[in-house]
């Protein structure tokens, strides 16, 4: 029996996905921050003129809308990259929109919780060691590499690769049996 091995997705899909997913984190988070903006436009318009007491309690107000905020954008995000793939065998909205899925090199299959989590966990660590450096890097090695994977992708071993298209012959990554436009 020939070892049927998953064909790696094209950085243009790879890149759509991204742009989607961040856009509909953006939006998401743009709705979860309203109640911090009504928060901050009432520590601007005092109805009270100056009574000492409504600012702190405005300002307690605006701390506690912040960090509610701020509590539920992070989970949001925690939800949409590391939940919903573990869920959703390696996928997010922009994954499916485009046909692509994150799978654990070792098993070929959507990865779990614990490895989603490395995988965006050392992302974002490694984006904020390199002041955001690492965009770019991983952009480069994402088009340039032959296997068009990113650091982050060697540290959770994970790959992301086109969903349902499979490569029959090992020494032929791109068989003439598929559809170069499936890929």
């Amino acid at each position: 029996m020939v070892e049927q091995l998953l064909i790696s997705a094209k950085p243009s899909k790879r890149i759509g996905a991204l742009i989607l997913d961040l856009l509909i984190n953006a939006a998401v988070s743009a709705i979860l921050l309203i109640p911090g903006i009504i928060a901050l436009a009432n520590v601007f318009v005092d109805v009270n003129h100056g009574r000492a007491i409504t600012d702190t309690a405005n300002i307690i107000a605006l701390f506690i809308a912040a960090l509610g905020c701020g509590a539920l954008i992070v989970s949001f995000a925690i939800f949409y990259f590391v939940c919903l793939p573990s869920i959703w065998e390696g996928q997010t909205i922009g994954k499916r929109v485009t046909k692509i899925r994150v799978v654990d090199i070792t098993t070929n299959e959507g990865p779990n919780a614990k490895t989603m989590f490395l995988r965006e966990s050392s992302r974002i660590l490694i984006f904020i060691l390199s002041f955001g450096l690492s965009a770019i890097a991983s952009l480069l090695t994402l088009c340039l590499s032959e296997t068009h994977t990113t650091f982050h992708e060697q540290i959770s071993s994970t790959r992301v690769v086109n969903v349902n298209i499979y490569n029959e012959n090992s020494g032929n990554p791109n068989p003439s049996s598929i559809d170069q436009e499936q890929l």
